[in-house]
């Protein structure tokens, strides 16, 4: 198996496993894309309530570049070596998907901002241990980053990437960058995780999302997974799919939901494992969209098979609660 691709004799069967997009794992390469919303104010300025000692004792710092304290609180500092607690879960930010695993990094225009204002404000800790990483690259038409904080993380090995063309979205744009860096790189790479904006009251921005993940799917044959609070969500090409989904998954009421849409054309599909499974069925808009469905699986977990005679959209639930994450990391308690 190689990215998720299966030989099952003369037929080929993408494997998905949600469980390294929302609860990541360093054997598991991933290059990750943080978005201009993925990061809202309303979570900087909670921040402290997502990072505790609770599940991995300790702090550890991240060295990012010196400038003035800020005139106003608006600005973003960049402050001396920044201090911070080790986090459980970012209960709207999966920082550890940031943190773990990944290979590539990028952060999207004003995403920047947010970002290192997240890093600002953990400072105040008194001891050090492992980093979090910097961006790899910082992208963007730069409508939205601070101008200082470009020439800063430049000056600090950033790689900056002016993608200025208005014809297409920000996020399209990083996914070019994440596959030409991992083209680049030779970098082995199993999935590009995106982190979208779980506060975006956009509506419009939700669609350009969908919408890129479907011109991504013939960017790069990386697959392409966005994590938007508590949903998870990616594109399913025509062919076969195996979705394993774990027990916690299944147990879990508020996490065991799936839907199965058809974006822009109708799509035959045939499935097992959903408590309302397809039959060579015609999904489209205007006649059948399977959605709200959920798992017909033992309490263990398993596999939700999907056949498609084209694109899907498949959304699933994943669970954010604290407790799930200290007992999934508590074996990589000594790695970090």
């Amino acid at each position: 198996m190689e990215n998720g691709i299966e030989k099952k004799g003369s037929e080929t069967e993408v494997l998905w496993q949600p469980e390294n997009y929302y609860c990541p794992r360093p054997e598991v390469p991933s290059a990750v894309i943080l978005l201009n919303n993925g990061i809202s104010e309303s979570n900087v300025k909670s921040v402290l309530q997502w990072w505790c000692n609770e599940l991995l004792q300790g702090v550890y710092c991240d060295r990012i570049p010196k400038k003035q304290q800020p005139a106003t609180s608006q600005e973003v500092n960049i402050s001396q070596p920044i201090l911070r607690s080790k986090p459980t879960l970012c209960l709207r930010i999966p920082i550890n998907i940031w943190r773990i695993g990944a290979s590539i990094r990028i952060c999207v225009d004003g995403a920047t901002n947010h970002f290192h204002h997240l890093m600002w404000q953990q400072q105040g800790a008194t001891a050090c241990h492992c980093p979090c990483p910097l961006p790899d690259v910082i992208s963007g038409d730069f409508d939205s980053i601070q101008p200082d904080l470009l020439k800063l993380y430049s000056a600090e090995g950033v790689t900056i990437v002016p993608t200025p063309d208005q014809d297409e979205t920000d996020f399209t744009k990083a996914v070019r960058v994440a596959a030409g860096l991992i083209r680049e790189r030779q970098t082995s790479v199993n999935h590009i995780l995106v982190v979208a904006g779980s506060n975006n009251n956009r509506f419009d921005h939700v669609l350009a999302i969908v919408a890129t993940l479907y011109k991504a799917y013939q960017i790069t044959s990386t697959p392409v997974v966005v994590v938007w609070g508590g949903s998870l969500f990616w594109v399913l090409g025509a062919g076969q799919h195996r979705i394993q989904v774990p027990a916690e998954l299944c147990r879990n009421p508020s996490s065991s939901w799936c839907g199965l849409v058809p974006v822009g054309q109708a799509a035959t599909a045939t499935t097992t494992g959903l408590k309302w499974n397809l039959d060579h069925q015609t999904l489209a808009f205007g006649q059948l969209v399977s959605t709200s469905n959920t798992y017909q699986l033992p309490p263990g977990g398993g596999d939700v098979t999907v056949t498609t005679s084209g694109p899907l959209l498949w959304t699933m639930g994943w669970m954010t609660e604290p407790g799930l994450f200290k007992r999934k990391y508590s074996e990589l308690q000594n790695g970090f």
